[in-house]
């Protein structure tokens, strides 16, 4: 079904669960099963009992944290698939500035303080839907035994996490009505010009003039390593190995100084 998106819809229909055994996969059945409003639906849980983040790694989501699932329809040009990606690590940014916590944001969307992950976002392909799975240590205490710190640990305050999703979402819906005005005016052949969300990202990033080991998974693969050196209109992150320059789209990043 092709259909026209729009940035409004994001957060239209708002859905809040105190336990789930996992959020994505509800957020997908729920796409399914009520399609009519599932573009910008937004699950959230106070526990997430099994949650799967990257590679299917396990963790638990406590209380105290925010945890979310989104559903888009994907009607998206497949040169700006990157930017899709991107804009999620850019309203992370923009809930990070207002909330005025010393945060900066990894490629592609993670979320840190001094090496330490506040936030990540998942973003899966099921079908004809995006299904964004984005999670925030607010209040809860940071996993041990992980680089991990909490919004509230750093910002010494207690979070309200309605009002903390709710400036997520403003970010998200301003930065989602950027990328539709750019796929407004391209063709799918066309090259994806200079604009104003990979422009936002380098103000809200600390990842370019960094040395980085980067594969598709840093627990299972030997990494590449070398300097992140500049981020295409795309979104693909161009790192220097040994003079030459290799381009990167997606994957994990470990800063090494």
């Amino acid at each position: 079904m092709a259909r026209e998106l729009r940035a409004s819809e994001l957060g239209a229909d708002r859905r809040y669960f105190p336990r789930v055994e996992r959020l994505m996969p509800l957020a997908y059945e729920l796409a399914q099963s009520e399609p009519r409003t599932a573009h910008g639906r937004v699950l959230r849980a106070r526990e997430v009992l099994s949650a799967r983040g990257r590679h299917g790694r396990p963790w638990y989501a406590p209380p105290g944290g925010l945890w979310l699932a989104l559903s888009l329809y994907d009607h998206h040009l497949p040169q700006t698939r990157g930017l899709l990606s991107l804009i999620f690590g850019l309203a992370l940014g923009w809930m990070a500035e207002t909330l005025g916590a010393p945060a900066r944001v990894r490629w592609l969307n993670d979320l840190h303080h001094q090496g330490l992950k506040i936030a990540g976002v998942l973003v899966e392909k099921r079908g004809p839907w995006l299904i964004v799975g984005v999670g925030v240590n607010l209040n809860n205490k940071p996993p041990a035994g992980f680089p991990a710190e909490s919004l509230a640990r750093l910002l010494g305050r207690s979070l309200s996490e309605e009002e903390v999703e709710q400036i997520f979402l403003e970010g998200l819906r301003f930065y989602y009505a950027k990328l539709l005005a750019l796929e407004a005016e391209l063709s799918p052949y066309d090259e994806v010009p200079p604009n104003f969300l990979t422009r936002e990202f380098v103000r809200f990033s600390d990842t370019l003039g960094r040395c980085v080991a980067w594969a598709r998974d840093l627990e299972k693969e030997p990494p590449l390593v070398g300097w992140a050196r500049a981020l295409c209109p795309d979104g693909t992150l161009l790192l220097e190995i040994e003079g030459k320059t290799f381009p990167v789209e997606t994957g994990e990043l470990l800063y090494l100084f």
